[in-house]
């Protein structure tokens, strides 16, 4: 079953990742560069809060002071990506159902005791690293976009509704 599941893992990146990588890596370079004004009271900032969307994360993705360090009366605006607006459409749990049955079914695995009366797959009985998968993106995206720009900013990745946990950016977990 390992084995599926790296062939899954690597259809996914290479599907819905990978290219998206460089709008990514792009927009936190323009937040590490200080290209958002943030605050109306011009305090440097610090340390900053990656929030993505829980239901679809990469979806879109904002930015904006991390409020364990900044009051957000202070706050004037937040940096937003929206991924709609650079040709990518969202994947849902339909495109990554028929991503897997494709990967399925191109090494011969019948999988059909798992789809239910609609003929959707519950895919879990195969697959379950799409949100790990998704945030090592973000974090490799945020560690290259501090190497280009040498910034000393530090990065806290957050759900949008707060389910998902808060990862350290800079440390990887």
């Amino acid at each position: 079953m390992k084995k599926i599941e790296t062939k899954i893992d690597e259809a996914f990146k290479n599907t819905f990742l990978l290219p998206r990588e460089k709008v990514v890596t792009d927009f936190l370079v323009n937040v590490l560069n200080s290209k958002y004004k943030f605050r109306e009271d011009d305090q440097k900032i610090e340390v900053i809060s990656l929030y993505y969307y829980a239901s679809s994360p990469l979806s879109f993705l904002f930015a904006l002071p991390n409020y364990e360090y900044y009051s957000p009366d202070k706050t004037i605006k937040i940096a937003e990506l929206h991924l709609k607006e650079h040709s990518f459409e969202d994947y849902s749990y339909i495109n990554v159902q028929e991503l897997c049955k494709k990967v399925l079914n191109e090494n011969n695995i019948d999988y059909s005791a798992y789809l239910d009366e609609d003929n959707q797959l519950d895919y879990a009985n195969y697959w379950e690293n799409q949100f790990g998968l998704e945030s090592d993106f973000l974090m490799n995206c945020w560690r290259n976009a501090k190497e280009k720009t040498q910034s000393k900013i530090i990065g806290f990745l957050e759900s949008s509704d707060a389910g998902g946990g808060l990862f350290d950016l800079d440390n990887g977990y």
